[in-house]
């Protein structure tokens, strides 16, 4: 028979598996066209502009920047917003994010026309099996101003590019699959002896 101790031991164990893994964080995000000379920054100062993000269900969904424009992201599919007509993204240029604090990563890419969906055209493979991508949706939207100033991120009346921005995972975190079948290892356990 089963322990009050066997019982709670499986319950937290399978508690702990069914919590969703911690994901790394995204943060500095940009994108550079141009030369380098149009940059949509989430660090954004007097010569950059914001980049913006919202989560990919709408196009007038709140910023999850914050109001200084910087963000910290989790896994997830997000719109990122840029210019679109004077100093969209066209051409080659360059995206870069950092990482859980750590170093910069950066692709050279040839940025498409942000007025027309397009296919992936950044793809990061990342350590432990994390991605993210990069695509134009073709969609857009008044969402940002040109240059960013003391009031944060406001429309400027004109429209904005929406990209497609996605951070997953590929990989389950080994320790959550360790978790889980050890949680049902227990509970097997316990059902087996109730039974006698």
């Amino acid at each position: 028979m089963a322990t009050p101790s066997m019982k709670f031991a499986g319950a937290l164990l399978l508690c702990c598996a069914l919590a969703p893994a911690s994901a790394a964080t995204l943060t500095d995000i940009s994108f550079k066209s141009n030369g380098l000379s149009y940059i949509n920054d989430t660090i954004a100062e007097g010569a950059t502009s914001p980049l913006a993000f919202t989560t990919a269900v709408g196009l007038n969904q709140p910023f999850l920047n914050a109001a200084d424009s910087s963000i910290s992201l989790g896994y997830g599919s997000y719109y990122a917003i840029a210019f679109l007509g004077f100093g969209q993204h066209l051409g080659a240029g360059l995206v870069s994010f950092r990482v859980d604090g750590g170093a910069v990563v950066s692709q050279s890419v040839t940025f498409p026309n942000p007025g027309a969906p397009s296919g992936v055209f950044a793809s990061f493979a990342l350590p432990g099996g994390d991605a993210v991508t990069v695509a134009a949706t073709g969609l857009s939207a008044d969402r940002i101003r040109i240059v960013v100033d003391g009031g944060g991120m406001q429309v400027d009346g004109v429209a904005d590019a929406f990209y497609a921005f996605k951070y997953v995972s590929a990989v389950p975190e080994t320790g959550t699959g360790v978790l889980l079948f050890s949680g049902l290892g227990v509970l097997a356990l316990m059902l087996k002896r109730g039974r006698r």
